[in-house]
């Protein structure tokens, strides 16, 4: 009773603006504002009684932060690296068709017919509304000679819309273009990996090599790309000449593939469906029919990626929160302790008038402080090891590729932050709010008995 007299004594009744936020209770009259910032000094000066425990609360939340940053990031950074790959392989909203059998009879003609295409069916698909650009394929391996040197190489006749469908990018000279087509030139394309392996470090572009014993003339280099998927060969490994052209070489009544690119990405199930629908009247078969006619592209290898992806991603995000979590757990310990070393004070507080709510609020700030105090250090750390760490080798090194385009890039997007900072919020909410309810629903009588 002593005690609550002197404490008594001491608080200025003539000023309510003096008023501590422990006497901020019952009937104050004073705006939500003022209580607000007096309970955040109470909380600031709480933290700062005890810096060490504060300190350590802290570098187990940025610990954990750091962890959850930087395994999102790598998850984003590979997802990156396989896009990159796919898409020189492809192109975006790009799909190649192939020739199959039928497995469903349609129109009088039974199932088990193969399904072959023409010039004139290529033809006819590049009409069609929803196709931006398209190119007929006729492949063969042909004998690539080049004075003493000779290999055995993929040649593709192909359009001059070849090059920007299935991105193929000109180090030294050009692509075939429309004249090529039209004139039936004999000029060639080389790969990256022709080019090395014949002229090594000479210019490649105004030479003259034999195709089968022809003589074409070398207008471009291909410039080296990650390529993650290919069908026969990779480009690096095959030579394009016109396709007008490559009839002089080998027979070309029927085309080896179809591609062609969607006017854009998001059409490219609609794009192929209206292909079929065209194909399967002018070459009598159902256009449901899977195997009639099979496609590969841009669309079946985002769906491969993001499948892969992920699963990764989830492997990771599981690891990072839980060791978020584990520090979330460190920071209620240590908000328990201080709840209990605090005991008596909290009990004093109550008997003198303190709400409920303004005790649960100083406890409930102290834990979101020390959360996100620890949060924004640890995304601070985590933007300087992305800085140091990026890139890491990933496939790179496993297609030969010196650009290390197709190296994984950690990505700190403002998403990936977003979603970091929301996982930080529910882990600091849930480490603070159960010592402060604690706190607020103590005893005021057994509090001050609490030795």
């Amino acid at each position: 009773m002593e005690t609550t007299h002197r404490l008594n004594s001491q608080i200025p009744t003539s000023d309510p603006q003096e008023l501590p936020i422990w006497k901020l209770g019952v009937g104050s009259w004073q705006s939500p504002f003022r209580i607000v910032r007096e309970i955040t000094r109470e909380a600031v000066v709480g933290l700062l009684r005890n810096r060490v425990r504060a300190g350590l609360s802290m570098l187990g939340i940025s610990w954990g932060i750091v962890s959850v940053v930087m395994l999102l990031a790598y998850g984003e950074g590979f997802n990156q690296a396989l896009l990159r790959g796919f898409q020189g392989a492809f192109g975006d909203g790009v799909t190649v068709m192939f020739s199959g059998q039928t497995s469903m009879q349609a129109g009088g003609e039974r199932a088990g017919r193969p399904v072959r295409l023409r010039m004139a069916d290529a033809e006819a698909v590049g009409q069609l509304p929803l196709v931006k650009a398209w190119s007929p394929e006729f492949m063969q391996d042909v004998p690539v000679v080049w004075g003493a040197k000779q290999a055995v190489y993929r040649a593709r006749g192909v359009a001059p819309a070849y090059g920007v469908i299935r991105t193929q990018p000109a180090a030294a000279g050009r692509f075939i273009d429309a004249e090529d087509v039209r004139l039936q030139r004999r000029v060639v394309f080389l790969g990256s990996e022709v080019a090395l392996k014949l002229f090594g470090n000479l210019p490649a572009v105004g030479q003259t090599v034999r195709l089968k014993g022809m003589a074409f003339e070398v207008i471009g280099v291909q410039k080296e790309k990650v390529q993650l998927s290919n069908y026969g060969r990779p480009d690096k490994e095959s030579v394009f000449i016109p396709y007008t052209t490559a009839g002089q070489l080998w027979n070309t009544e029927f085309l080896s593939v179809l591609i062609y690119q969607a006017m854009d990405p998001t059409l490219d199930a609609r794009t192929t469906t209206q292909v079929k629908e065209l194909l399967g009247k002018r070459l009598r078969f159902n256009p449901k029919d899977e195997r009639a006619l099979r496609t590969f592209g841009s669309a079946e290898s985002q769906k491969i990626t993001s499948g892969i992806v992920l699963g990764l991603k989830l492997v990771l995000t599981f690891i990072g929160v839980l060791t978020l979590a584990i520090g979330g757990v460190g920071v209620m310990n240590i908000m328990f302790v201080s709840v209990t070393e605090r005991t008596r004070e909290i009990g004093l507080r109550k008997a003198l008038g303190a709400r409920r709510s303004a005790i649960l609020l100083q406890f409930l700030l102290e834990g979101l402080a020390t959360t996100f105090a620890g949060g924004a250090a640890g995304i601070l750390i985590s933007y300087v090891l992305v800085w140091l760490i990026s890139p890491r080798p990933f496939l790179s090194e496993l297609l030969d590729d010196a650009s290390r385009t197709a190296d994984i890039y950690l990505i700190l997007s403002l998403e990936l932050v977003g979603i970091c900072s929301a996982i930080l919020i529910v882990v600091g909410l849930v480490s603070s709010l159960v010592p402060a309810l604690r706190a607020a629903r103590m005893d005021p009588i057994e509090a001050l008995r609490y030795e």
